[in-house]
């Protein structure tokens, strides 16, 4: 039986995406630098996100999208407080299928973050 989602996996260029997620109240657990990449898991807010840094990997694409994960949505009590809180740029705060807002903003390589109250 499925309990909940264990983890994110995300391929990063470089340390400031792991700089980002710290910002983001996450805290690096782990941490294995193989050959190719270093691989840092980190953990909060109820979840786990495992970061690949590999500077050689191509870019993400845009427009169209990849296909895979579209973003990472994590929940906030409310959009403004966070983003001023944390420093972010956002994009136009929206709502929701169902009237609940949320706003984008992104990790370090683009990857967008979703905020969603």
């Amino acid at each position: 039986m499925i309990q909940g989602i264990h983890h994110f996996a995300i391929i990063a260029s470089s340390e400031t995406s792991v700089d980002f997620y710290k910002k983001l109240g996450f805290q690096e657990t782990f941490r294995k630098t193989r050959n190719y990449d270093t691989v840092v898991l980190l953990e909060g807010h109820g979840m786990q996100i495992e970061v690949f840094i590999d500077p050689n990997h191509p870019k993400r694409a845009t427009n169209p999208e990849n296909m895979g994960l579209r973003h990472l949505a994590l929940k906030v009590e409310k959009i403004e407080d966070t983003v001023e809180e944390l420093g972010l740029e956002i994009g136009s705060i929206m709502n929701d299928w169902v009237g609940v807002r949320f706003v984008f903003t992104a990790d370090p390589d683009g990857l967008p973050i979703e905020l969603h109250e």
